[in-house]
Formats: structure tokens, sequence, C-alpha cells
């Protein structure tokens, strides 16, 4: 039987996974690339775990993502 909140952790891992990859790269495209999946889906699963959390999770720029603190503190967990 799967409850609700087996299906959040699985929803939560996948979310992890996505974080942790623009983590390592600072880029939503090589992140992307890497997990064979559109740019939009690492955008939208960031900004899901971001909501979620009620946390901004990196600082965008032109030139990519960077961590904020906050990120920083969860990459280390997630990784």
């Amino acid at each position: 039987m799967i409850t609700i909140r087996d299906a959040t952790m699985t929803i939560n891992l996948e979310l992890y996974r996505f974080f942790c990859e623009v983590a390592k790269t600072g880029n939503v495209t090589k992140a992307a690339d890497k997990l064979c999946v559109t740019q939009s889906a690492v955008s939208q699963a960031i900004k899901q775990l971001e909501d979620r959390l009620e946390e901004k999770l990196f600082d965008r720029s032109a030139r990519g993502m960077r961590l904020t603190p906050e990120g920083e503190v969860l990459f280390s967990y997630a990784k």
C-alpha cells in the first residue's frame, strides 16, 4: 500500500536529483542534458522544490546558477 507520504517522498527524491545536478553543473541546460530531460522539466523541478521548501536555493544570472547559502546547506545533505 502506497501512502500519500510515500508518493511525496518519491517526488521529492526526483526533485533533489534535479537540484543536485544543477548545483554540480551550475547550469540548467547542462543538468537537463545529463539527466536526459528537457530544460523546462529541470526549471520546473527547481521551482517546485523552492516553493515546497519556501527558500530560494539558487541565485540566477546570465552566467548560470549559483547556490544561495540555503542551497549550500541543502546540497550538503542531498548529495
